[in-house]
């Protein structure tokens, strides 16, 4: 914009005639670009002078921020405009404002190196100790600007020179972490506390010998810093120093006494860390300087196994004891092969190592490199004597891995090799079963080609199942081409159908009924795939079996339906549709009015009887006739719920507007119904339409509950009554169904009254 324009140029005599112009809209002081700059930002950043006192006559306030906080000083200080921060601090800008990090203009000039700017600055009284958000003060940015004749003015001018900044950094850490040698002699000099820790542990030391500078380490160890001082890790000076591969400061700190084989708080030492980096120069200078070579951490892992697991070749080839195993049994060999170092593993062979040596759990490092998919090293090992076929303890062989990963080209080098392609593992899981969980569909191929049993599985779970299981339909396509048994049961007389509607898979469902699975299978307790679907919650699995003709109302071995299975779940959308296409109604009446029947549920053949009166619930004819609901008469208005066959008398007056009530699924039980054990509840609630329905005085209506037991004998209708007031209900004791707002007493087919919908 053109204010701004002429702002970052200087030019007053276009600022004039913009400020005066009347038409123009970007004449105010406050306006600001897109990083929330004033015309008195960018003048100030730029070093204009003589533009930035015409603003501030003009109104431009001295103090506003930008999206970064940053006020003018701020902006001038970093660019070092002497003249123009002299200029607003004389305005009255402040020094001591802090930017969206925290910094003054003081921190700012810190560390962009512009002395004279921080003499002026301090000469005004600027906080000299003023900690930013991540806690620098002035004096830490300098010394991290590499400013030391800021530093040093700051020191003079009364600076903590032990000040902590971010984690406990002190100006002294800063300056040896940055390598700021100049700067760590003058804080020593000016009395810096040498061996003061960070937040976790660190000391100036150790930041110099992380970090490589060795002028440094040098200077600290003849002002006599504590040469082994530990991090919070346990990590020393020197093994910080052999981490990053420091030759020279290793052999400095060795030579002035630190200690050789100090472990950090996992056990590892120098030579640890050094074989595990690769560092073969310092590995050379340690063991030369006595350090253990079989040394082992807390994990039990030698400096040769942290070789062998990173592949370092040439530390591998110090000489260690090859066969040392770590606690969970890991050896160098173990750990060449996982990590696919070729050449290692070569080395361990050629010395004679034990091929098959294994782990706690049963690995060898055969099994270890098929599972990474390390060809090459397989060959190797099988080309030496490795056991084939030696299983983990979990009875899982190479070839089991190879076909769970996937690594087609293992699996064919195991099978030529001779792998036993049927063998099973302790879950009785063959290599075939394996491919088809993961759907490694090339590997089943293969396994078929080669003549793997389709129907393998000493528990009946079979290829075929578990593919369904999982989902892969492309497997269980294949293997339905090549004869796999469509209706085969496991030991639990589940069939592949019973594990795809389990799971919810609705293609793999589809396709083996449409190749003639029979839907109507039940497993050893009855259930059938469309019982399993409707439990899991799978409603377009149960509408595909509805649709091909499955039955509703199959009972299980524990006479559960698929409905009722469905609202056991808590799917009440499943249970909802199966309801509504199960059974008709078997209604009846009493003084013209329907009730909801036991809602299809009741078993062939048997109408639950009614049965003793519960407070406040109505279980019988008699009981029924005497609550306070009125006959159905010409001034009745009959208001019905047709999706469950129920008529609610209600009074035209009782409504500003009635056009119809609908009924739905309950989706919790009202607090005051007690069931038994065993005993569930099928139910509707009220929901009132169209939004703005309200009742003007207490009414009553009456829905009936099918509550439903376990024993059929014991069955029986509960109709649930609550008479209301008009009152608005508390918010406490409304339950939102959907985006409608109902009182609890709707979900028991309650009384409805002073209820409005929503």
């Amino acid at each position: 914009m053109a204010l701004f324009s002429a702002a970052a140029k200087g030019d007053v005599q276009s600022i004039q005639s913009l400020i005066e112009s009347e038409d123009g809209s970007e004449d105010s002081g406050y306006y600001s670009d897109a990083s929330g700059k004033t015309a008195l930002h960018i003048a100030s950043e730029n070093g204009h002078l003589q533009t930035v006192k015409f603003l501030i006559h003009h109104g431009a306030k001295v103090n506003v921020g930008d999206y970064k906080r940053q006020t003018a000083v701020h902006l001038c200080s970093k660019k070092g405009h002497l003249h123009v921060v002299e200029l607003l601090v004389n305005e009255g800008a402040s020094i001591e404002i802090g930017d969206k990090n925290g910094f003054t203009a003081l921190h700012i000039a810190s560390f962009e190196g512009h002395f004279d700017i921080v003499k002026y600055l301090v000469s005004k009284g600027a906080e000299l100790d003023r900690l930013a958000s991540d806690y620098w003060t002035p004096l830490h940015l300098a010394l991290n600007g590499g400013h030391i004749d800021i530093a040093e003015y700051l020191l003079t001018e009364g600076a903590n020179i032990n000040a902590c900044g971010k984690s406990g950094c002190t100006a002294l850490h800063t300056a040896s972490k940055t390598g700021n040698i100049d700067g760590v002699k003058l804080l020593t000099r000016q009395g810096a506390e040498l061996d003061m820790t960070t937040d976790y542990g660190w000391t100036a030391l150790s930041f110099a010998t992380s970090g490589g500078h060795l002028d440094i380490v040098k200077f600290l160890i003849n002002e006599g810093v504590e040469v082994d001082k530990a991090l919070g890790s346990g990590m020393t000076p020197l093994c910080l120093a052999t981490k990053r591969g420091h030759l020279g400061i290793v052999e400095v700190l060795l030579n002035v006494g630190a200690h050789i084989d100090n472990c950090n708080r996992d056990g590892s030492s120098a030579l640890h860390i050094a074989s595990y980096n690769g560092h073969i120069e310092i590995v050379h200078h340690l063991i030369s300087e006595g350090s253990h070579l079989d040394k082992c951490d807390k994990t039990g892992k030698t400096p040769l196994a942290c070789a062998s697991q990173k592949g370092h070749l040439e530390v591998v080839e110090q000489g260690a004891e090859l066969d040392r195993t770590t606690d969970d049994g890991w050896t160098a060999l173990s750990l060449a092969s996982f990590g696919g170092h070729i050449d290692i593993v070569k080395v361990f062979v050629n010395r004679g190592v034990e091929i098959d040596k294994a782990l706690r759990n049963g690995k060898t490092p055969l099994c270890l490199a098929t599972e990474r998919g390390h060809l090459s090293i397989v060959e190797i090992l099988l080309n030496v004597g490795a056991n084939i076929d030696k299983c983990n303890r979990d009875g899982v062989t190479a070839l089991h891995k190879a076909s769970f990963k996937g690594h087609v080209e293992i699996v064919k080098y195991l099978v030529k090799k001779g792998a036993q392609l049927n063998k099973c593992d302790k879950n009785n899981r063959t290599p075939l079963s394996r491919a088809c969980q993961e759907g490694h569909l090339e590997v089943v191929e293969y396994f078929m080609n080669e003549g793997a049993g389709i129907e393998v599985g000493k528990d009946g779970f079979t290829a075929l199942h578990i593919a369904s299981l999982e989902g892969h339909l492309d497997i269980v396509k294949y293997l339905v081409e090549k004869g796999a048994q469509l209706d085969k049961c496991d030991k639990t007389d589940r069939t592949p159908l019973s594990y795809a509607s389990q799971k919810g898979h609705l293609e793999v469902v589809e396709y083996i009924v449409n190749r003639g699975a029979g839907f109507e299978i039940s497993d050893k307790h009855g259930y059938t795939a469309l019982h399993i679907a409707a439990f899991e919650g799978h409603l377009d699995v149960v509408k595909y079996l509805v649709s091909k003709g499955a039955d509703l109302g199959r009972l299980a071995d524990d006479y559960w339906t698929p409905s009722r299975l469905a609202f056991h779940g808590g799917h009440l959308s499943i249970h909802a549709f199966l309801l509504k296409i199960v059974k008709p109604f078997i209604g009846f009446k009493e003084d013209n009015y329907d009730y909801l029947p036991f809602g299809g549920e009741a078993y062939p053949g048997y109408m639950p009887p009614y049965s003793r009166t519960y407070d406040p619930y109505l279980t019988s004819q008699r009981d029924s006739s005497r609550s306070s609901r009125k006959s159905i008469t010409e001034e009745t208005m009959i208001i019905s719920l047709d999706e469950y066959r129920i008529k609610v008398p209600l009074s035209p007056d009782d409504l500003n507007i009635a056009k119809n009530i609908r009924a739905e699924a309950l989706t919790s039980i009202p607090p005051d119904l007690n069931l038994g054990k065993d005993e569930v509840i099928i139910s509707v609630g009220l929901k009132l339409s169209p939004p703005g329905l309200q009742f003007k005085t207490p009414v009553e209506v009456t829905v009936s509950h099918s509550a439903i037991f376990s024993n059929p004998d014991k069955a029986e209708i509960v109709l649930y009554t609550r008479r209301t007031g008009y009152k608005d209900t508390p918010t406490s004791t409304r339950a939102i169904h959907r985006d409608i707002s109902m009182e609890p007493s709707h979900h028991g087919g309650a009384n409805v009254s002073g209820a409005k919908s929503e």
